[in-house]
């Protein structure tokens, strides 16, 4: 069966310390032989999500690692040591924070092991960009046969009647959902895979109205939670 993943999947794939990363690697080996798409608007909203939580985490250690890189005197263990209790006193304050916080800290732990650590700076200050940008190339490296969906404008107007009585609680939701809906008949059956309740309650309602206004059977779109 075909399969699609929802922006937090995404980010489970691209980002090893993720709490969904363990999950969404598994999805993806489990499906290694069947046709994968992923919705534009949830890659663009991936990209957005990991570059300002990245620049976030900057934000939040920028006030220590002068310490770091500015010391003479500091010995490559005492730095890690530096940057371990650092690192879980934000994790600490910042519990939302934490796969993002993560995921920086192992950054910087293995630019360290082959690079001088007056280049940090420098490394740091394209991180949140690098990273961001590397979401397609991690994709193609797990799951290479993979279609991008784009609204089709063609059959948006009957998806928004179908629509009107389903309130998302923001834009990207409601997009990736209208890009499913609106390329369905080309990619049906597909199951889509998301972490969020509310999104795949909607998703479901939505689905209801859609099938009855345009004659979809049951079996050509699921919504499950991993």
């Amino acid at each position: 069966m075909n399969f699609c993943f929802d922006t937090n999947i995404i980010l489970g794939i691209i980002n090893t310390k993720d709490r969904l990363h363990e999950k969404s690697k598994f999805l993806m080996d489990n499906k290694r032989n069947e046709q994968l798409y992923l919705c534009h608007s949830a890659i663009k909203e991936s990209h957005n999500v990991l570059r300002n939580k990245i620049n976030e985490v900057m934000v939040n250690i920028i006030r220590f690692l002068p310490d770091i890189y500015q010391s003479s005197s500091i010995s490559t263990l005492d730095s890690q040591a530096f940057l371990i209790e650092q690192f879980k006193n934000l994790r600490a304050a910042k519990p939302g924070l934490s796969n993002f916080l993560n995921l920086v800290y192992h950054e910087i732990s293995t630019f360290l092991k082959d690079n001088e650590i007056d280049d940090l700076p420098d490394f740091l200050s394209e991180l949140s960009l690098n990273l961001s940008n590397s979401i397609i190339l991690k994709i193609e490296e797990t799951h290479p046969d993979f279609e991008i969906l784009f609204l089709n404008h063609d059959r948006l107007n009957i998806v928004k009647r179908s629509l009107t009585d389903i309130h998302f609680k923001d834009t990207n939701d409601g997009r990736i959902f209208q890009e499913l809906m609106t390329n369905l008949e080309c990619i049906k059956p597909i199951e889509f895979f998301l972490d969020d309740r509310d999104f795949a309650k909607k998703c479901n309602m939505g689905f209801t109205n859609i099938a009855n206004d345009m004659e979809f059977n049951e079996s050509d779109f699921s919504c499950n939670q991993v």
